[in-house]
């Protein structure tokens, strides 16, 4: 089902276009480096120029779209430097929500955890790298709410949706090696560390699964035969 169908006649237009520009971009259908004609957009959405240019300008301002002269706006790119500097960022919080979540989780979140590592598993196995980083990204969203900061958890996931370009990139090669491979391994392991509150296993576990995701995407990009605006990842 395409994102950009169109949304008739919500009552928060401008937040419904956001949602569905965001989520094509999330899933490659529109591509990074494509540019977002704005009245294209609109005919496809069913809805007026306005509130797609100011959906737009929100996407500009989470990172998701860059300004180019004499093109306008388009979707940002994929590079070494943006890479390596959401990368940083990312080790800098989720170590900390690591140890956060890992001290005060429950026997609930472990079970929702480990549901989600089951749909992790099962999408991977099937070849659905979207749908495994989905419940990737549910599986640590859960452990990084138990540590009780909701700023800090909406700080990561403004973080994802900034790079998931760059985890669909590495997602083919994490997919092709299945569920054991070690790109999606390391989930067990720290699904294995919260399950025993070992928070120090747990945060080196993070700590490895980011420092191998970014080498692999940076790999990636400097690859000749790689198309870096093709889905999709890793964490």
């Amino acid at each position: 089902m395409t994102a950009l169908a169109p949304l008739g006649e919500p009552t928060l237009v401008t937040d419904r276009v956001y949602g569905a520009i965001r989520e094509a971009i999330r899933s490659g259908e529109i591509g990074a480096g494509e540019r977002l004609r704005l009245r294209d957009l609109a005919a496809r959405l069913g809805t007026s120029p306005m509130p797609v240019r100011e959906a737009i300008g929100r996407l500009e301002q989470n990172g998701l779209v860059v300004r180019v002269p004499h093109r306008g706006a388009v979707v940002a790119d994929l590079t070494p430097t943006e890479l390596a500097h959401v990368y940083a960022t990312r080790l800098l919080l989720e170590v900390e929500a690591t140890r956060l979540g890992c001290a005060a989780v429950t026997p609930e979140d472990v079970g929702r955890m480990r549901a989600a590592y089951d749909r992790m598993r099962e999408a991977v196995e099937d070849g659905r790298t979207g749908e495994a980083l989905d419940a990737d990204e549910e599986l640590l969203s859960v452990l990084y709410a138990a540590g009780g900061n909701p700023v800090l958890l909406g700080l990561v996931a403004d973080l994802w949706q900034r790079c998931r370009a760059f985890k669909l990139l590495g997602a083919d090669g994490a997919a092709s090696g299945g569920p054991d491979d070690g790109a999606w391994a390391t989930q067990r392991r720290l699904l294995e560390a919260v399950e025993a509150h070992d928070v120090e296993a747990a945060v080196a576990v993070t700590r490895e699964s980011l420092e191998s995701a970014r080498r692999r995407i940076r790999a990636l990009l400097a690859g000749a035969d790689v198309e870096p605006l093709t889905p999709p990842a890793e964490r």
